[in-house]
């Protein structure tokens, strides 16, 4: 009896100690279907540290933090894989900041420069394609920004990577995005392409202006309203590259109307109406931008051409005709023939440098213009025109000596200013237009700035301007 009593009162002990003990919680298990609702919460992957528990949290922000030092001490390598476990953690961080899309694109680009095996920095590009790709879905907000930067370096760094439709596509949205607020790494290949695409017919005439107008209102506000010396300057350079391109489209039937050319250049005419060639060059382009047969100033071309200019050579009608069929090769190639054939010095000079404008305007190749503009000069002393022509060509090159902007492409005003002093010294009726183009081009010189950080050039000092142009200069700041 003592014996079961005492093992009921045993059993009642433990059960009730049973009952008053603290209870030990069963870990969590989070479930497959719980997974799939968390991802369902962001399925783009644009996760933020609030969105992680508080010890994965801490671990990726400790993580972030460092890295961030090591990339501000120029140490990619050791940053990257903490940079890697942020952005495949949470690339957001805070939400506000974009910083680990960045991180990513500067980790990248120092890996492609500093190995030389093609396809490892292939597949660089592509890593940096799927960050710019993340970055436009996570932060809407910064769009231009990413479509800025990622054309400007397809269409510099990383040719081929993106047809030039593409890298248009981007920029253009930029600047449409920007507007006034555009940045110059936007608008100099935009610029290009527009016309490039437009030439090669990829693109319509409406879009065309539309691009160029926006450009232009771009340039135009920023050149006038930036405050920044620096930033002005380099603007002032977009305007010089911007101003090139958009008298390139002159030659484009239907870009501009009619009142557009009879605004730019029939003044020229009055003021030279005995000149042949300005007489067929304006005639010619009054009536491809679609000047109606009625319209007064093309009948006074007209009429100046039959009483002045008329003639039955057959080499000078098949240029002249040529010309009138946008078939500019055999328009040279007939000029190049009444040349060789004629003893007449001045009549050579003059179809020398017809040449060499058609060589300037439609064809694009510089040297052959200025070789035959020099030829001009040889068979005509003291003419001031060709000198003007090889100035103009030379203030066009910066794009083909540079990148448009900078100083090896801003270096080309300093011949082109040379040649136009020197036009106006040897032949005192072409002043006028000389003193305009280097009131105009002496603003795009290199800035004092720019020629000071440079330790090898001092103000004064002479200078060759290399690329095709082969001429020893005077350095001089912009004014």
């Amino acid at each position: 009896m003592n014996r079961i009593t005492l093992l009921t009162i045993l059993l009642i002990s433990f059960l009730f100690w049973i009952s008053c003990a603290p209870k030990i919680q069963e870990p969590v298990v989070t479930t497959e279907s719980e997974i799939k609702i968390v991802t369902k919460l962001d399925p783009n992957g644009c996760i933020t540290w609030n969105e992680l528990g508080a010890t994965k949290a801490d671990q990726v922000t400790d993580n972030y933090n460092i890295y961030r030092d090591r990339i501000k001490s120029k140490n990619f390598k050791a940053a990257y894989p903490l940079w890697k476990n942020v952005y495949e953690t949470s690339p957001k961080a805070n939400g506000r900041i974009d910083y680990v899309f960045r991180d990513g694109l500067k980790i990248y680009t120092d890996f492609i420069k500093n190995t030389s095996d093609t396809i490892l920095q292939a597949k660089y590009v592509d890593s940096m394609n799927m960050i710019y790709e993340k970055a436009l879905i996570c932060f809407p907000e910064k769009k231009s920004y990413y479509l800025s930067k990622q054309g400007y370096e397809y269409y510099y760094k990383y040719k081929g990577r993106a047809t030039d439709d593409e890298i248009y596509a981007m920029l253009k949205t930029a600047a449409k995005l920007d507007g006034n607020e555009s940045r110059v790494s936007t608008i100099i290949p935009l610029s290009s392409l527009n016309y490039r695409l437009y030439s090669e017919e990829k693109i319509s005439i409406e879009d065309a202006r539309t691009v160029l107008e926006n450009i232009n209102k771009i340039v135009k506000y920023n050149v006038e309203f930036t405050e920044n010396k620096k930033e002005k300057n380099a603007w002032t350079q977009v305007e010089q590259f911007t101003l090139e391109l958009s008298d390139r489209y002159e030659n484009s039937q239907g870009f501009y109307d009619c009142n557009y050319f009879i605004t730019k250049y029939y003044s020229v005419y009055e003021t030279s109406p005995g000149n042949c060639e300005v007489i067929e060059e304006i005639y010619r382009k009054l009536k491809r931008s679609g000047c109606e047969i009625e319209n007064p100033k093309l009948v006074a071309l007209a009429n100046a051409y039959r009483n002045k200019c008329r003639t039955v050579n057959p080499d000078l009608l098949c240029g002249k005709e040529a010309l009138e069929n946008d078939q500019f090769l055999k328009a040279i190639e007939c000029y190049e023939r009444f040349v060789k054939s004629t003893d007449n010095p001045e009549q050579k000079a003059n179809f020398l440098l017809r040449i060499a404008k058609i060589h300037y305007a439609h064809t694009r190749q510089f040297s052959k213009s200025r070789a035959a503009a020099q030829q001009a000069m040889k068979n005509k002393a003291n003419w001031g025109d060709p000198l003007i022509l090889i100035g103009k060509l030379y203030a066009s090159s910066g794009p083909l000596c540079g990148p448009g902007t900078g100083f090896k492409s801003q270096v080309v005003c300093w011949p082109a200013i040379d040649k136009w002093n020197e036009a106006k010294r040897v032949d005192p009726n072409v002043a006028p237009e000389a003193n305009t183009l280097i009131r105009r081009y002496a603003k795009y010189m290199p800035s004092k700035s720019d020629i000071f950080s440079r330790p090898d050039i001092k103000e004064g000092g002479t200078f060759k301007v290399k690329c095709w142009i082969q001429e020893t200069t005077k350095i001089r700041a912009a004014q």
